[in-house]
């Protein structure tokens, strides 16, 4: 199972860097827009009062993989405690076993996504979480899935998906402001295009890294059990040898007290 694991982390490793890489690009794209053509503007970026909220939590379909699973689960637990009322979506079946077995049903469960994570079902899953903006049904969607990246690598995090908040951009360095360019048909048209790819890129980026994450995390177990069962199988060998070494021992001086009884009683 190690080898397996790690054989399907290095799969992946590659959509994750090629996934930065459309992100970062398509951000800058999005930001030079935002400070180019001060009258662009988007659904997604218009807030509301958040009254409600909809959690979206990605965990794996399987054990074996040490606090994966157990660290994901708690850290919704606590937002669903400090946001009673909330909608959760559940990616895994772990996540929607845990929440059954304390009495709460997932308003929607999705399997067969986080073992196979693609970019259709990345774009399947946007369009249902933007769906849900747009039509109301929840002020803002968070996404709680395991890191794989910085600090935060093997650690449960949040994402705020909806609504995009102009703040979310300030760490884009190299944007700067266009000046002379024509977009055709309009930078307006242009944006509407990017936003929603955008969406569909950061989806598809949190799968690819729950899905790391998962398999970095076994392999580790993986690793761990086989040492812990090299040494105990090296403690056994000792003990083992140890107990036949000392039942030579009791032999070989049974069998020498008994030749000096016999020549004693010779004598």
């Amino acid at each position: 199972m190690e080898m397996i694991s790690s054989n399907r982390m290095r799969q992946v490793m590659g959509h994750l860097e090629q996934n930065a890489l459309y992100l970062s690009s398509i951000r800058r794209t999005m930001k030079e827009l935002i400070i180019s053509s001060h009258d662009v503007s988007h659904t997604y970026f218009t807030g509301r009062p958040r009254h409600h909220r909809t959690f979206m939590v990605i965990s794996g379909d399987k054990g074996l993989c040490g606090s994966h699973n157990t660290a994901v689960l708690n850290l919704v637990s606590e937002r669903l405690d400090e946001w009673p009322g909330s909608a959760l979506i559940t990616l895994g079946n772990t996540a929607t076993d845990f929440f059954q077995s304390r009495g709460i049903i997932p308003d929607i469960n999705l399997y067969g996504i986080v073992q196979d994570p693609t970019l259709a079902k990345a774009r399947a899953i946007a369009d249902m979480l933007t769906h849900i903006y747009e039509e109301e049904l929840s002020d803002d969607i968070h996404v709680i899935y395991t890191s794989f990246f910085g600090e935060t690598k093997g650690k449960p995090v949040e994402l705020r998906l909806l609504p995009i908040i102009l703040h979310d951009y300030d760490d884009i360095r190299d944007a700067e402001a266009l000046e002379g360019i024509l977009y055709h048909p309009s930078p307006q048209e242009l944006f509407d295009v990017l936003v929603p790819q955008y969406i569909i890129g950061l989806v598809f980026g949190i799968l690819v890294q729950a899905y790391a994450s998962e398999q970095f995390a076994r392999m580790n177990a993986m690793h761990s059990a086989t040492t812990n069962a090299q040494e105990m199988l090296a403690d056994l060998r000792t003990r083992y040898n140890l107990a036949r070494q000392s039942t030579i021992t009791n032999e070989i001086a049974e069998i020498t007290g008994a030749a000096e009884v016999l020549k004693s009683a010779e004598i």
